[in-house]
């Protein structure tokens, strides 16, 4: 499938074997559009290409490049890379980039990716890991960079520190990297490294005491945070966060304890969270009471767009086992009509956090949000003939809507 709407290209293959004819076809339709700024290439079993590979590279206004399991042979590597260094915006996922074992090494790299802001890696076949960090050597403008190893390779944490405390990189401002052993230490240098912190997603990483004192200095700039499975942040210290970082629009940790959540309390961020995920871990004495008084806090959020209240993980770092007795209840009899502020609210997940829902507490999120279309989780636990009852209504409810991946 081929779509051009005279600023982008967006070539998906589908696994077929896509004849010479068509990539000569594509580059000239690269060729004779001196407008195009994006080219997207996805799904291709067989390499493209020179001729196509050299169109890219020749064209000077090409700013987005995303290709998705492409192949890369090895004698179009030059047009290739020189196609890539030419970018604002990079992005390779599950790709092969070369055949051979010495062809992605750092000297056949471009010297200056001198338009590069933004470059999301994630589960390349080739290059390997450390020579994928080398290209943030040459990336004098980088702001962003976004990294995922799949299940094959672990990203070079050695590289990647020394890179960043080398001064390359003086504009970051965004990192979203995942496990990859880091310690705590490790992350406090990440953070140090950083120019100013508007992106921080250190997802399945040790981040703890000392990375949140180096980041103190940012919390007025933080606009993204994501420390899901970091088992050294404890509830304190998101708590901590969410009282003291005013322009967050996504937010995601494990969990914070009713002890945590203060009468009336308002989070600075109310204005501007958009995206909040975590479970809040309520006491079962009183728990009534500690379900009103979250949904009074999450009353406020009124820019609430995606509210994810699972639970994933331990406080001690152990996957989730069995379901957690005392998390939030969406009922109306525990204070859930306190919620008819979150009119912008599209999605709701509470998945591993089973309810005890009726058809009214259905029936009244469908009555006051009017954006919600997703709805992930078990309605009722104690009632298999209610849940299904719950479930009809919300698929009858969100007909033609497509439910959304749980969030994570």
């Amino acid at each position: 499938m081929q779509v051009v709407d005279g600023s982008s290209v967006d070539f998906r293959g589908f696994g077929a074997d896509i004849a010479d004819e068509v990539w000569a076809s594509l580059a000239g339709i690269v060729e004779t559009n001196p407008g195009l700024t994006t080219v997207e290439i996805a799904e291709i079993d067989r390499t493209p290409t020179a001729v196509f590979w050299k169109a890219v590279a020749d064209h000077p206004g090409i700013r987005t490049l995303r290709f998705d399991q492409v192949r890369v042979d090895d004698g179009h590597l030059k047009d290739f890379w020189k196609a890539c260094s030419g970018a604002n915006v990079l992005t390779l996922q599950r790709c092969r980039i070369g055949n051979g074992s010495s062809n992605n090494s750092a000297d056949v790299l471009p010297t200056n990716f001198r338009r590069l802001q933004e470059l999301n890696i994630e589960s390349l076949l080739k290059p390997l890991p450390h020579t994928q960090i080398e290209l943030l050597r040459y990336c004098p403008q980088l702001s962003s960079f976004y990294w995922r190893g799949g299940v094959i390779h672990g990203l070079a944490r050695d590289p990647l520190l020394s890179i960043l405390g080398s001064g390359r990189l003086p504009n970051l401002d965004s990192m979203d990297i995942m496990g990859m052993n880091l310690t705590d230490l490790d992350t406090e240098h990440i953070v140090q490294c950083m120019s100013r912190v508007r992106k921080l997603a250190v997802y399945q990483t040790n981040f703890g005491p000392s990375s949140l004192r180096s980041l103190e200095p940012h919390f007025k700039s933080i606009e993204e945070l994501n420390l899901l499975q970091c088992p050294l942040v404890t509830s304190a210290n998101i708590a901590l966060l969410l009282r003291s970082c005013p322009l967050l629009r996504v937010f995601k940790a494990e969990a914070i304890v009713s002890d945590d959540i203060k009468d009336g309390e308002v989070w600075p961020c109310h204005e501007h969270l958009d995206t909040l995920v975590l479970y809040f871990d309520l006491t079962l004495s009183d728990h009534i009471a500690d379900c009103q008084r979250t949904f009074s806090l999450l009353s406020k959020l009124k820019a609430l767009r995606r509210l994810n209240i699972s639970r994933y993980m331990t406080p001690q770092g152990r996957p989730i086992v069995g379901d957690p007795k005392n998390g939030l209840q969406l009922r109306l009899d525990h204070g859930l009509g306190q919620l008819e502020t979150l009119r912008h609210l599209a999605t709701l997940n509470f998945d591993k956090l089973p309810q005890d829902m009726t058809l009214a507490d259905a029936h009244w999120m469908e009555e006051h949000w009017k954006a919600l279309r997703v709805v992930q989780g078990n309605f009722n636990a104690k009632n298999v003939v209610l849940n299904r009852e719950i479930r009809k209504f919300f698929k009858d409810t969100f007909s033609g809507h497509v439910p959304l991946p749980p969030s994570h």
